[in-house]
């Protein structure tokens, strides 16, 4: 019985070339075809869809319609499934072979994709291993987009569209100077620090989630620096210039100039931060995919995460 589809995966493959460079020319050079084979695929599309997906203009580029955009989404979906049965196929039972592309975010990144990358590498020497980091806004477009298989967050302002697997826990803690005058103490009052100034990470959406923690146990804090850069953070609080409320605790208490700093427990206590990995519950994983999320289950938790509460 007929499907109905009267379009190839080869012209779905030169449509979604040309949605992401926003031009037929430099989807062409990325597909090593010809401009004109690119807008014929795209012309046959909307012929057999009878819908109108692109418009081109020469100061602006490609610009998808509502339509467009629609079948973009569905493509790169299908694209996938299509790449993965090849695979099944042709490994017939055989070792996983084939591209995975995992999203994290920014300040996670240097914790848990190397040794993650090292797994993959280990474990499925024939899975293509990509990453992606940014900011979580971000991740959520390219993951809904289909540009990625996966993202690894924390699980703040996450959209109820998505299924995931915990990696781990991790506390919210203080860091100071080494030279503070409550350095020597266990746990430090967030009443000690209210007139000090908080060196604020405001890396989307962390800023805004340490200032809603700390509301809702009636601190406000006096933000005296802000930056997006994690390193910036505990160079300028090793420096004397702030505490910061982190999430993250990497291996070595120092700074890049290596000064340095010390992480302590806080009261009252704020939360504690879920790490997960997400994909969207409308998409099914890849067996690559999906191998891949079970060993970061296995990789993740064993980083130097600071303790959460007992």
């Amino acid at each position: 019985m007929s499907s109905g589809a009267r379009y190839t995966l080869r012209q779905l493959e030169l449509f979604v070339a040309a949605a992401e460079y926003g031009s037929f020319a430099a989807a062409a050079e990325s597909m090593f075809v010809t401009p004109n084979a690119v807008a014929l695929a795209v012309r046959d599309l909307e012929a057999s869809l009878g819908a109108h997906l692109a418009v081109r203009q020469r100061a602006v580029g490609l610009t998808l319609t509502p339509a467009g955009v629609h079948l973009l989404q569905g493509a790169r979906q299908l694209l996938r499934e299509a790449d993965d049965l090849y695979w099944s196929v042709s490994d017939n039972g055989g070792p996983l072979r084939g591209p995975v592309i995992v999203g994290c975010y920014s300040t996670l990144a240097p914790t848990v994709l190397p040794p993650l990358m090292g797994g993959v590498r280990e474990a499925f020497p024939d899975v293509e291993l990509s990453i992606v980091d940014g900011p979580v806004n971000e991740l959520l477009t390219a993951l809904f987009a289909g540009g990625i298989d996966a993202m690894i967050s924390y699980d703040i302002a996450l959209p109820a569209e998505l299924d995931q697997v915990e990696l781990s826990r991790t506390q919210v803690h203080v860091i100071l100077p080494e030279s503070h005058p409550l350095a020597g103490l266990d746990v430090i009052s967030l009443e000690d620090l209210a007139q000090e100034p908080l060196v604020l990470l405001d890396h989307p959406p962390s800023g805004d989630h340490t200032l809603r923690m700390l509301a809702r146990v009636g601190v406000t804090p006096d933000v005296a620096y802000r930056t997006p850069n994690f390193e910036l953070v505990r160079s300028l609080v090793a420096r004397g210039f702030g505490y910061s409320l982190l999430i993250q605790r990497p291996a070595v208490d120092v700074s890049y100039e290596g000064l340095g700093v010390i992480s302590k427990r806080v009261v009252p206590t704020l939360s504690e931060e879920r790490i997960l990995i997400s994909w969207p519950r409308a998409v099914r994983l890849t067996d690559r995919a999906r191998a891949v999320v079970d060993l970061a289950h296995t990789i993740v938790p064993t980083q130097n995460w600071f303790p959460a509460s007992d």
